[in-house]
């Protein structure tokens, strides 16, 4: 969307990254609401979108179907009057996620359509300091997928050396330059995104949060290996192929612009990007008259028609982390209780965290970290 030092100590070896994650949360079914909460502002106060999101009581809007996925979907059955906004679903993890972190989110569907916008997002705790990595997001009639990094200060570029799949696009990561694009990089394949990514059966991406880099993948269906599934103990990203992209820590101060992240699911419509006339007539008819996104979307007539397309379909989301035996801290506070996971958070059997005090990034965290011998990766 729109966000190293590295310690020595007593001759303590730097944190390198690990291939090998364990798995410390999965949601599925009637179970993937209890990764999840709703967001406490009411309306898409980031994108500028036109849209109210959905809260507990929109049980239309997020549901589990009879093959056992999860449908997270635009309103498209009511005629919203002038001047309101349309529902749609936001979900925000319970969790927050530090360096040490694979996202793995298995799709069957993906919404598109004109003035959708949809993202796989994930933001720090306090946007932009905390940065933001989009994972997966596009607009409109948009074929491919676009991803980016955003941060709040200018330690953070896309590395020209670095291999990956997709097109690099800017290489500023900085929220103070060119609109706050982030440095993007976009995928080449056309069933990373929209109807062909729904024609192929949909797919899997895959977040490796790391210091070392951060790295995303897209697998088309065809291509998801048999051991990669919703019952997957660990994930292994040496064995994932080349990344649709990299940023590397050689280039963008990882640990310096990105603290724990809290995964983000959102479909909004119109906004600052999807909204503008000149960037929406790009894959979409053109506007009539006085016409704009909101006027001719948004509050269309056949709202049926305009937003059939307009949904999520999960199989299911693993989260995967480094080790087994470090800390969490949690805050609890009804339906907004969080907790922070640091790389290596320990779980139960069910995957559910577990643990007392808090293991920080500090320099103290670092050392005893390094002493055991444990690989921190985010």
């Amino acid at each position: 969307m729109w966000r190293a030092n590295i310690l020595w100590v007593l001759g303590v070896p730097a944190l390198v990254r690990a291939a090998t994650y364990p798995l410390i949360e999965s949601w599925s079914g009637n179970g993937f609401m209890n990764g999840f909460k709703y967001p406490v502002e009411t309306y898409d106060n980031t994108t500028n979108g036109d849209v109210f999101w959905a809260t507990a009581a929109n049980t239309s809007l997020i549901y589990v179907t009879s093959a056992g996925t999860v449908v997270l979907k635009v309103d498209n059955t009511t005629v919203v009057p002038y001047n309101e906004k349309r529902y749609t679903p936001k979900l925000l993890s319970k969790t927050q996620y530090a360096a040490g972190t694979v996202f793995v989110m298995d799709l069957i569907h993906m919404p598109y359509g004109c003035s959708v916008w949809p993202a796989l997002w994930t933001q720090g705790n306090d946007w932009p300091k905390g940065g933001e990595i989009d994972i997966m997001e596009g607009i409109n009639q948009q074929t491919t997928n676009q991803i980016a990094l955003h941060t709040n200060t200018s330690t953070c570029t896309q590395s020209s050396s670095t291999s990956f799949s997709g097109t690099a696009g800017w290489n500023d990561c900085s929220i103070e330059t060119n609109n706050d694009s982030g440095c993007i990089v976009n995928d080449t394949r056309t069933d990373s995104y929209g109807a062909a990514f729904a024609q192929a059966g949909g797919g899997v991406f895959i977040a490796e949060f790391s210091d070392d880099a951060i790295s995303v993948w897209f697998l088309t269906r065809s291509d998801v290996p048999s051991n990669l599934s919703v019952s997957s103990n660990s994930i292994d990203t040496s064995t994932l192929g080349e990344a649709a992209a990299i940023y590397s820590s050689s280039t963008c101060s990882i640990s310096n612009n990105f603290s724990p992240q809290t995964l983000t699911i959102d479909i909004t419509l119109c906004g600052a990007w999807a909204g503008l006339a000149s960037v929406l007539e790009q894959t979409c008819p053109p506007l009539s008259g006085t016409a704009t996104c909101y006027t001719t979307y948004v509050i269309n007539q056949d709202p049926g028609t305009t937003y059939a397309n307009a949904y999520f379909e999960f199989n299911y989301i693993n989260i995967f982390s480094s080790s087994g035996n470090s800390s969490i801290s949690a805050s609890k506070s009804g339906s907004g209780a969080t907790s922070t996971i640091t790389a290596g958070a320990g779980t139960s059997s069910s995957g559910s965290t577990s643990g007392t005090g808090r293991l920080t990034w500090s320099g103290l965290g670092m050392f005893l970290t390094g002493v055991m011998g444990y690989v921190l990766v985010r």
